[in-house]
């Protein structure tokens, strides 16, 4: 829903504002840790993540022959970012739906080893990369009405 007068951004049915993919994308830039989403055993886990935005998709590394390469390629996978002010009452959350595939592309790991600062993993030549691709990218920013 918007304005009338197209003078604001649109919203969503809870008042939320509605953000352009340009921004989600933007957003998903501007910081390194995220959480992905999957089923393991039939159950919902949630991870923590150091990220990288590849086109409308988001990579990842793993160690290889962990549970979570394992469990999320070829499935369905969320990836999720988002950021708040508690005392301004603001923030803004980063929502991908799509699935998760493995990244075998030589050139596109070592583009990837030498931009991605991974937490966990040490190694840049060591663990499995997976790409999250993008079926479904929403963004929501809420900001307290004054």
């Amino acid at each position: 829903m918007t304005d009338p007068d197209n003078t604001s951004a649109p919203t969503d049915r809870h008042g939320l504002e509605v953000l352009p993919l340009a921004q989600c994308l933007a957003l998903l830039r501007s910081r390194p840790l995220g959480r992905v989403a999957y089923l393991e055993a039939g159950q919902p886990t949630v991870v923590p993540v150091n990220h990288l935005v590849d086109g409308n998709g988001i990579v990842i590394r793993s160690l290889s022959g962990g549970k979570l390469d394992a469990a999320i390629v070829g499935q369905p996978v969320a990836f999720q970012l988002d950021d708040h002010d508690p005392a301004r009452g603001t923030g803004w959350s980063v929502l991908i739906r799509g699935r998760a595939e493995l990244v075998d592309d030589h050139d596109k790991i070592v583009r990837f080893a030498s931009e991605l600062d991974s937490w966990a993993i040490d190694d840049p030549s060591t663990g499995t990369w997976i790409r999250i691709v993008g079926d479904e990218i929403s963004g929501r920013r809420l900001a307290r009405q004054e």
